[in-house]
Protein backbone atom coordinates (compact mmCIF):
# COMPACT_ATOMS: atom_id res chain seq x y z
CA UNK A 1 0.00 0.00 0.00
CA UNK A 2 1.54 3.56 -1.18
CA UNK A 3 1.69 6.32 1.64
CA UNK A 4 1.25 9.77 1.30
CA UNK A 5 4.08 12.61 2.54
CA UNK A 6 3.59 15.86 2.61
CA UNK A 7 7.51 17.79 2.57
CA UNK A 8 6.84 21.41 3.82
CA UNK A 9 8.45 23.77 6.63
CA UNK A 10 7.74 23.70 10.39
CA UNK A 11 4.67 26.46 10.49
CA UNK A 12 2.74 24.30 7.71
CA UNK A 13 3.75 21.20 9.28
CA UNK A 14 1.10 21.36 12.30
CA UNK A 15 -1.58 21.69 9.98
CA UNK A 16 -1.22 18.85 8.18
CA UNK A 17 -0.41 16.93 11.39
CA UNK A 18 -3.44 18.14 12.43
CA UNK A 19 -5.52 16.60 9.43
CA UNK A 20 -3.67 13.23 10.16
CA UNK A 21 -1.29 13.34 7.03
CA UNK A 22 2.78 12.03 7.32
CA UNK A 23 4.56 15.16 7.58
CA UNK A 24 8.43 15.64 7.14
CA UNK A 25 9.92 19.01 8.15
CA UNK A 26 12.21 20.86 6.31
CA UNK A 27 14.05 23.58 5.02
CA UNK A 28 14.83 25.41 1.64
CA UNK A 29 18.76 24.27 2.81
CA UNK A 30 18.19 20.48 3.24
CA UNK A 31 14.26 20.22 1.21
CA UNK A 32 16.12 19.06 -1.78
CA UNK A 33 18.20 16.53 -0.26
CA UNK A 34 15.38 15.11 1.44
CA UNK A 35 13.30 14.60 -1.31
CA UNK A 36 15.43 12.66 -3.02
CA UNK A 37 16.00 10.33 0.45
CA UNK A 38 11.99 9.70 0.69
CA UNK A 39 12.30 9.06 -3.44
CA UNK A 40 14.96 5.99 -2.88
CA UNK A 41 12.95 5.08 0.15
CA UNK A 42 10.42 3.80 -1.95
CA UNK A 43 7.83 3.87 0.77
CA UNK A 44 5.71 6.71 -0.57
CA UNK A 45 3.32 6.71 -3.61
CA UNK A 46 2.89 10.50 -3.22
CA UNK A 47 4.37 13.20 -1.75
CA UNK A 48 3.37 16.73 -2.01
CA UNK A 49 6.02 19.09 -1.59
CA UNK A 50 6.17 22.42 -1.08
CA UNK A 51 6.84 24.95 -3.64
CA UNK A 52 8.71 27.76 -0.98
CA UNK A 53 10.97 25.33 -0.80
CA UNK A 54 11.92 23.55 -4.09
CA UNK A 55 10.16 26.05 -6.64
CA UNK A 56 9.89 23.20 -9.12
CA UNK A 57 10.12 20.00 -7.75
CA UNK A 58 9.29 17.52 -11.02
CA UNK A 59 12.74 19.21 -12.49
CA UNK A 60 14.64 19.23 -9.48
CA UNK A 61 14.15 15.11 -8.90
CA UNK A 62 13.97 14.17 -12.82
CA UNK A 63 17.52 12.17 -11.98
CA UNK A 64 16.03 10.67 -9.26
CA UNK A 65 13.08 10.06 -10.75
CA UNK A 66 14.43 8.34 -13.95
CA UNK A 67 13.58 4.10 -13.96
CA UNK A 68 10.96 5.02 -11.24
CA UNK A 69 6.95 5.46 -11.41
CA UNK A 70 6.52 6.01 -7.85
CA UNK A 71 6.31 8.31 -5.81
CA UNK A 72 4.25 10.63 -7.63
CA UNK A 73 5.52 14.27 -6.80
CA UNK A 74 2.80 16.83 -6.49
CA UNK A 75 4.37 20.49 -6.03
CA UNK A 76 1.55 22.36 -3.75
CA UNK A 77 2.01 26.63 -3.46
CA UNK A 78 3.74 27.98 -0.22
CA UNK A 79 1.67 29.77 2.21
CA UNK A 80 3.41 32.78 1.26
CA UNK A 81 2.23 32.24 -2.09
CA UNK A 82 -1.23 31.56 -1.37
CA UNK A 83 -1.89 34.30 1.37
CA UNK A 84 1.03 36.59 -0.24
CA UNK A 85 3.38 37.49 1.50
CA UNK A 86 2.18 40.61 4.09
CA UNK A 87 -0.89 38.27 4.48
CA UNK A 88 -1.79 36.90 8.21
CA UNK A 89 -2.53 33.29 7.28
CA UNK A 90 -4.07 33.21 11.02
CA UNK A 91 -6.00 35.92 10.48
CA UNK A 92 -7.15 33.97 7.42
CA UNK A 93 -7.56 30.87 9.46
CA UNK A 94 -9.43 32.54 11.91
CA UNK A 95 -12.10 33.97 10.03
CA UNK A 96 -12.14 30.60 8.07
CA UNK A 97 -13.61 28.99 11.41
CA UNK A 98 -15.41 32.22 12.06
CA UNK A 99 -17.53 31.71 9.67
CA UNK A 100 -17.84 27.61 9.47
CA UNK A 101 -19.10 27.11 13.22
CA UNK A 102 -19.98 31.16 14.21
CA UNK A 103 -17.23 31.54 16.61
CA UNK A 104 -13.41 31.56 17.62
CA UNK A 105 -11.59 29.27 18.83
CA UNK A 106 -8.03 29.78 20.27
CA UNK A 107 -5.66 26.76 20.61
Amino acid sequence: MAKMLILTDGETATGFRLAGVEVLETNSETALADLQGVIESGNYGLVAVDEGLIPDPIKATERAMRGRELPVILPMPSLGATFGEEADATEYMKNLVRSAIGFDIKL
